[in-house]
């Protein structure tokens, strides 16, 4: 879900629970707090390009297999250094932590792969953008309240997580009754043809995609109001040109990291053939952030493949 201040600011709040004081010298607080954050570790994978770093986000670091395995080491060096607490209390604070982690971030559109290496899918349940103001804010005042007046601190975080579920789950009901509206508003039969996603930079923004029958379009709603702002022709699943770009590594890249794509094909005046890929999920300024492109030959073959990691920027060339 979120940015790593929160996460570690979710962490205090959970570490508070125990009991423990807020001190870097207490294993509890300290591995519930880390563990929290230990996940994003997986942002050195920039090291090696955005793309990299797209692809191994949120992948084999978020699994249930590996927040058990860090909440298990971390806990272990924080017993040898801080033996103040027996190790399976220690164990069993982190492991709370660390799998904050992997819950918090099912709730954005990115998403996590917390069933591998049984699943590769990204899961999401599509509530909140990468940082929430509502559930940073609550997480905050409660730290702050919790260095005040540390007598209250267990009290604080209990208030600050029960809003910030209060306030989940009040956007949970919100975004099914916008589903529901624009199912009336565009005369849609089936619930499953229309999918509402927060916005990226507006916390209190939703965006749509709406299955037609003829195309997909993609929209947002501000204040009760949707509106559409791109309009894409359906995917022709005969189409040759489309189903070779299937094949390709664009499509692959595609598959891994969003659940939401659609596939365009445009003909150039030399009859060659461009497949367009565009991720749904984020909109910004206008266009779609993540796109590919894959070119085929008068043949029909794959003769190079671009993935764009942001609008109007160079891309990145794929070898084939």
């Amino acid at each position: 879900m979120l940015d790593p201040i929160t996460h570690g600011l979710i962490g205090i709040a959970l570490s508070n629970l125990s009991g423990h004081p807020m001190q870097l010298t207490d294993p509890v607080f300290l591995g519930c707090t880390l563990g929290a954050m230990l996940p994003d570790l997986d942002i050195i994978a920039h090291a090696k390009g955005r793309l990299n770093y797209l692809l191994k986000h949120r992948g084999a670091s978020h699994s249930l297999i590996a927040l058990t395995t860090s909440a298990l080491g971390l806990s272990t060096g924080l017993y040898l250094f801080f033996p103040t607490t027996s190790w399976s209390t220690v164990f069993f604070w982190t492991l709370i932590g660390t799998m904050s982690h992997g819950i918090m971030d099912l709730l954005n559109s990115f998403g996590a792969e917390l069933l591998w290496p049984f699943s590769r899918k990204k899961i999401t349940v599509d509530m909140v953008m990468l940082t929430d103001p509502v559930v940073l804010g609550s997480m905050l005042l409660s730290v702050i309240i919790s260095l005040i007046t540390p007598e209250f601190a267990r009290n604080s975080s209990l208030i600050a997580l029960a809003f910030s579920a209060i306030y989940l789950g009040f956007r949970h009901l919100g975004r099914i009754e916008i589903r529901d509206r624009l199912s009336s508003i565009y005369h849609l039969k089936e619930k499953d043809q229309v999918k509402v996603i927060p916005a990226m930079y507006h916390p209190f923004t939703w965006n749509f995609i709406l299955f037609q029958e003829e195309h997909v379009s993609f929209g947002v709603i501000r204040n009760q109001i949707p509106s559409i702002c791109r309009v894409l022709p359906k995917l022709t699943e005969d189409n040759l040109s489309v189903a070779n770009a299937l094949e390709g590594n664009v499509a692959v890249i595609f598959s891994q990291f969003t659940p939401h794509y659609h596939v365009i094909a445009h003909y150039l005046d030399n009859e060659e053939c461009r497949v367009e890929f565009l991720d749904l999920r984020y909109w910004v300024k206008g266009d779609f952030l993540y796109t590919g492109n894959v070119y085929l030959d008068l043949n029909g073959e794959i003769s190079h493949e671009i993935f764009h990691p942001l609008p109007k920027h160079k891309g990145v060339l794929l070898s084939y």
